[in-house]
């Protein structure tokens, strides 16, 4: 910034520091020509003629009113510019040329005013007067302002397309001074970057000789215009790779990271034909590598497009599985740390991968140990349905895939929806192998986790209470509010409720019984299970009944609010209950995801372990209560019992529906 400064002030030709004449600042805010004609011969007649003025520009004092400035050192030019007065430009230039090449606070000349409001005519008056002015005009032509930046880069900066074409005719030169201050970007870069294809096909356009345009596609880091983000434009990049002879090279340049091209387009763009634009004009670019040792390939994957991918297997059909990182890891153990499961999916469903399933990295994990270590329930599940992904291999440590999975599962209670306590329930069930080295069964807690669990579990208890002390409030004043009011005390049964026999009002007795009790039982259990002086195994059964107790309340709770409305509503808003019924029915389906989130898991289990895997009888019981509790702990039972409530709730809905329409005083 300094020496920006620096270089404005050695070419500073400033007029003297007075205040523009406040009818001089009317003049130029309205664009009245002929006031401003008046004000210059009046000028004249006191004696203050163009000589005058030229001199006083140059260094001495005058008292022309061309010679004020504002507070932020704007010229009368200055102002014209910025305001697009063409005429009243000419005629400043005309009386004091010299102001063409005068800056501001800023370090702008009117030809940066110009170029950052994209006023043409005014533009192409400042640099008639500027080649014509000497080699101090001259070089204000090329100046920057205090952000380095020249006026061509303004006008690609403020998008002025026509703007840019002038001053690429007028001034060529200026394509090729880069903004230090940005780190080295050039006006074609910042164009790219944008995204004006109309800009970069003006700057790249050939100079009226013949000769192809001196642009430079610098940009910072080592990148250049090919590397920018505007490569989501297949119309640009063509531009740019049509640049002669300059285009072509750039295709295969590499930043400072050692990235092409290429590598940004699979990152940043989200159109395929630009990739494909890439690849036919330069097949070897899928075969570079950037400094981390990723291929184009893996920058695919870790983004999660199959057409890319599949079209770059496509450049590179024979040495696809031999293009590793640094980590020695394919674009399959990208794909799975990024938890990309489109690619995944493809990956696993086609057979000509099948190499990749079980391939090692620098520290022998297979796509099944990193998708166990992070975590990744669908990535895990996705794998173990395929039966050429082998379970046993063991990495550099000597743990399995499962060993993972149990080591990075702390001990104590989990919520079920945890994804990594469902990725160490998919291996439990379907009996992966275990290592001595990683069975953590024979290992108890460590001393140093006991006060996080102690945290962790407080505040689970916590806010299972506070849920289902409100659900049993909330039922238990709804119990003796019954919707429909009660009978009159002059009349047969007094005190009962009026709407007693209908369907929908049993329904809702039963629903809001049942959510009652389901939150009172739920809050016992919290309460027993937050004591942290209870055996450790009691205490996660009483956690985790109450955990499932809960949301049967919240669901029954939802059930009683439809089915009260139903009453309320009756017979006359049929379709209002059954818009009811829908809404309600909705937010048990989405709003309890334990209905239906886990079961992408099922065809793991089932095409690994089969039915002894769903029903977690590997091997014949030695009692009935272990029986019991294989079954009770089994992905089947686990999930029969989530999807019990919503099953029923929804068909006592369609029954109320029906019953509505078909027996409304039912």
């Amino acid at each position: 910034m300094a020496e920006a400064q620096g270089h404005g002030a050695a070419m500073e030709f400033g007029p003297c520091k007075e205040t523009l004449d406040t009818e001089l600042l009317h003049v130029l805010a309205s664009g009245d020509e002929a006031r401003m004609a008046d004000l210059l011969s009046r000028d004249e007649g006191r004696g203050h003629g163009h000589s005058q003025v030229a001199i006083s520009v140059d260094g001495t004092t005058g008292a022309s009113s061309l010679l004020g400035v504002t507070t932020n050192g704007n010229t009368a030019l200055h102002l014209a510019a910025t305001r697009g007065h063409a005429a009243l430009a000419a005629l400043i230039c005309a009386r004091a040329p010299a102001l063409a090449a005068t800056r501001n606070r800023f370090l702008d000349t009117p030809l940066h005013c110009a170029a950052k409001s994209g006023h043409l005519e005014v533009a192409a008056c400042l640099l008639s007067k500027m080649r014509a002015g000497g080699s101090a005009a001259a070089a204000a032509l090329r100046a920057t302002n205090c952000l380095g930046a020249t006026a061509l880069y303004e006008a690609v900066r403020s998008g002025h397309a026509g703007m840019v074409g002038l001053l690429m005719a007028e001034a060529p030169e200026l394509a090729c001074v880069c903004v230090a201050n940005d780190g080295g970007v050039s006006p074609l870069y910042l164009a790219a970057t944008i995204g004006s294809v109309h800009i970069v096909r003006a700057l790249l356009r050939p100079l009226p000789d013949g000769t192809p345009s001196p642009a430079s596609a610098a940009g910072p880091d080592g990148r250049t215009a090919l590397h920018s983000k505007a490569t989501t434009s297949k119309e640009i990049a063509q531009e740019i790779l049509g640049w002669k002879p300059e285009g072509p090279t750039l295709l295969t340049k590499v930043d400072s990271s050692g990235r092409t091209p290429l590598h940004f387009a699979v990152l940043h763009s989200e159109r395929f034909d630009v990739v494909q634009l890439f690849l036919n004009a330069e097949p070897s670019l899928a075969l570079v590598c950037d400094n981390q040792g990723s291929f184009p390939l893996h920058v695919a994957a870790v983004m999660g497009s199959v057409r890319i991918v599949a079209e770059l297997i496509q450049k590179c059909p024979n040495n696809y599985c031999d293009l590793v990182d640094d980590r020695g890891r394919n674009f399959l153990h990208c794909a799975i740390e990024h938890n990309q499961e489109s690619i995944v999916r493809y990956i696993c469903r086609d057979d000509r991968f099948g190499i990749l399933l079980n391939a090692m990295d620098s520290e022998g994990n297979t796509p099944l140990h990193l998708a166990a270590e992070y975590g990744h329930p669908r990535m895990v599940s996705l794998l173990l349905e395929t039966m050429s992904v082998d379970v046993a291999i063991t990495n550099r440590d000597g743990l399995t895939a499962a060993d993972l999975a149990y080591r990075h599962l702390q001990p104590g209670l989990h919520y079920f929806l945890n994804p990594r306590a469902v990725v160490k329930n998919c291996f439990y069930w379907t009996r992966s192998p275990v290592t001595l080295e990683g069975d953590h069964t024979r290992t108890g807690i460590p001393s140093t986790m006991e006060d996080d669990l102690k945290d962790i579990g407080g505040g689970m208890t916590s806010t299972g209470t506070i849920a289902s002390v409100l659900i049993a409030t909330v039922t238990f004043a709804a119990a003796f509010t019954v919707p429909g009011g009660y009978v009159a005390d002059d009349r047969p049964n007094s005190g009962t409720a009026v709407m007693a026999m209908r369907f929908a009002f049993r329904a809702f007795v039963v629903s809001d019984t049942m959510a009652f009790l389901c939150s009172i039982v739920g809050t016992c259990l919290l309460v027993v299970g937050g004591a942290w002086e209870v055996q450790p195994s009691h205490r996660r059964f009483y956690q985790w009944s109450a955990w499932a107790l809960v949301p049967a309340g919240a669901q029954f709770m939802v059930a009683a609010f439809a089915f009260g409305l139903h009453v309320v509503l009756g017979a006359a808003n049929r379709w209002l209950v059954v818009f009811v019924y829908a809404l309600c029915l909705a937010s048990v389906l989405l709003c309890f995801p334990g209905i239906w989130a886990p079961f992408y898991v099922g065809k793991a289990i089932w095409r690994r372990a089969g039915w002894r895997g769903l029903t977690n009888l590997h091997r014949r019981p030695s009692s009935l209560e272990e029986l019991f509790w294989c079954f009770v702990t089994s992905f089947l039972a686990k999930n029969l019992l989530r999807t019990f409530l919503p099953v029923l709730a929804s068909v006592t809905f369609v029954v109320a529906i029906v019953l509505n329409f078909a027996m409304p005083n039912y």
